[in-house]
Formats: structure tokens, sequence, C-alpha cells
């Protein structure tokens, strides 16, 4: 049995004058705060509240970074540093006890101890399979 999956499921729909349900919405909360800064403030500071508040709807409407809305990725940038940090390791040298040096060497040693060694054929078995490569054609 097989079923229709819809090409474009993450793409919003656009509702009019090419844009999705979120910006109309946005650019309607722009709407209402402009009215609201027109009733409370002079001429003058209006405009420049004016800019100030078309800037911040305008860039939640319409800029998406990193292909996510403005407004989830300043959730993201909080959470980052909101959340705590975790260092799964670190190296800590005390100058007194461990001489850098000794601590270098001993580190390679257990990379080395804990490496596995490659099985290589015997020297007569690798002398044949070149011989086999370098004569076919």
């Amino acid at each position: 049995m097989h079923a229709n999956v819809p090409q474009y499921i993450d793409v919003e729909d656009k509702i009019a004058f090419g844009l999705t349900a979120k910006q109309l919405l946005w650019l309607g909360a722009m709407l209402a705060v402009l009215i609201a800064a027109y009733a409370i403030f002079d001429r003058q500071l209006f405009f420049v509240a004016a800019v100030f508040v078309i800037i911040v709807f305008g860039s939640l409407a319409f800029f998406r970074p990193q292909g996510v809305t403005l407004i989830t990725f300043l959730g993201y940038v909080l959470f980052f540093f909101a959340k705590p940090r975790s260092y799964v390791w670190r190296r800590i040298f005390r100058a007194s006890s461990i001489d850098i040096k000794k601590a270098h060497e001993v580190q390679r040693e257990k990379m080395e101890v804990s490496r596995p060694k490659k099985k290589l054929p015997p020297q007569s078995q690798l002398k044949r399979i070149a011989w086999v490569l370098d004569t076919r054609k």
C-alpha cells in the first residue's frame, strides 16, 4: 500500500501578499504598538520610537539567522548562556608534583599500550602479493 507524502512540509503557507501567518501577526503587533506609541508620545518622539519599533518587529518577522526564526534563535542564545557548562575531560598540571615532560611520556606509553598491534602477513607472503600485483595487467 502506497501513501502520498507531501514534499514541502517545512515550508510555511503564504496567506496574503506573499507573507506567512507568523509574519502577518508580527506586522499586526507592530501596527498595534505604533498606534499605541502615536497616542502616547508627541510627534517627534513618536518618529524616533517608530524607527526602533519597525526595526525590531521587522527583524522578528523577516530575519532568519541560520534558517530559524529570530525569536527561536534568541531562545537558543538564552538557553546557551543559561545552561551549566560540563567538561568531559580537562588536563590538570601541578608544577610541584608532576613534571610536564614525564607526564607526556607516561601519557604516550599509555596510548601505546592501549593501541592494538596490527598483524602483518609474513615477509614471504608480502613478496608474493607484491609480485602478483606487479605482473598482472
